[in-house]
């Protein structure tokens, strides 16, 4: 990716680097491979992956953190305008018309972090700022 020259040199192009997607991983490889790694079947694991997933969107909607030991933890997260308390009326305000952006934060825990640092593996990719 480009990025700005801190030394404001004129003509000089500047570089830096950023992770980037090789690929997606769906639920259905999610599901084979946990099937291909234990003795449980496909149905099982899927059944017990989409009740995970209810769970966690039932448990997200009541305002829980959700902590996933030794990965992470989510919790969902909103962000609202700012509002002079004392202007608005309590019998008719709705908080919905004052969210900007609602969202879902992942904490990673620090030993996975570790690990990613630890085994990510680097490569160039081609970029037309090396052209």
């Amino acid at each position: 990716m480009g990025c700005s020259n801190p030394r404001g040199a004129e003509g000089v192009d500047y570089a830096t680097n950023r992770a980037t997607k090789t690929g997606d991983y769906t639920f259905k490889a999610l599901a084979e491979d946990i099937q291909l790694a234990t003795t449980v079947t496909k149905a099982d694991v899927v059944a017990v992956l989409t009740a995970m997933k209810e769970e966690l969107k039932t448990h997200l909607l009541q305002g829980q953190r959700i902590v996933l030991d030794e990965l992470g933890s989510l919790q969902a997260n909103i962000t609202s305008k700012c509002f002079a308390q004392s202007v608005i009326p309590v019998d008719t305000f709705d908080p919905v018309s004052y969210i900007k952006k609602v969202g879902i934060r992942f904490r990673p825990e620090a030993e996975l972090l570790k690990y990613v640092r630890a085994n990510r593996q680097l490569r160039r990719v081609p970029s037309e700022l090396l052209a």
